[in-house]
């Protein structure tokens, strides 16, 4: 509770400008941003960049934009920090792998750091009355990055911990203190207005 408490401190500092907050929630994070950097990053991408690369990047990101951040407590504050450090990382899988044919980048858009965002993509359209298969494979990633970051914090937590880190519905319930029944209730909904924000940003599947 006492942690809890001193992290949600530091998050309201940090919010109104307190760097040193910041700085001390961003250590928090670490190794697990650290550990998601190194898990994510294959052998060719860090010919050309490193993870403290992807880290560094990250961290001036958060602190150019902490003060748009809404949420109130560290799982939010890790999630969002979470989505981007993804865009990072597909950024920087895309940069090494420019050489790459394009039938090879059509095969694996975006690298490792982007397969968790593939299988969210299947889940999102799964009940389609349509079989359909993916077209514009790099809009769509983009686009499913962008939706995902503007989901509200509770909707994009759940998301986070469900389809992206691949938790259980009770481990997830658990790491966002709520009941399960919430978080499957907060999931769908999620899926909802990816949904219907997909559809918006764009044709993104095609009839099969």
């Amino acid at each position: 509770m006492a942690e809890c408490t001193r992290t949600e401190t530091w998050l309201a500092g940090a919010k109104l400008g307190d760097r040193s907050a910041l700085a001390k929630l961003l250590a928090t994070c670490d190794p697990r941003m650290r550990a998601r950097a190194e898990a994510h990053m294959d052998a060719v991408t860090k010919t050309k960049r490193t993870p403290d690369d992807v880290l560094q990047e990250t961290y001036l990101q958060v602190v150019r934009q902490i003060s748009r951040f809404q949420g109130t407590s560290l799982v939010s504050f890790l999630s969002w920090v979470s989505v981007i450090m993804d865009h990072k990382l597909i950024d920087a899988w895309r940069a090494a792998h420019c050489q790459v044919r394009d039938v090879d980048r059509e095969a694996s858009v975006g690298g490792p750091a982007a397969d968790s965002y593939w299988d969210l993509f299947n889940v999102i359209y799964a009940e389609s009355a349509t079989p359909s298969r993916v077209v514009r494979r790099e809009e769509a990633l983009g686009a499913l990055l962008t939706c995902v970051s503007d989901l509200g914090d509770a909707q994009r937590e759940a998301v986070q911990l469900r389809f992206l880190e691949g938790l259980s519905v009770r481990d997830a319930a658990l790491r966002m203190q709520k009941t399960e029944a919430a978080v499957v209730a907060l999931c769908q909904r999620a899926l909802g207005v990816l949904r219907t924000a997909m559809d918006r940003a764009g044709e993104f599947t095609r009839g099969v």
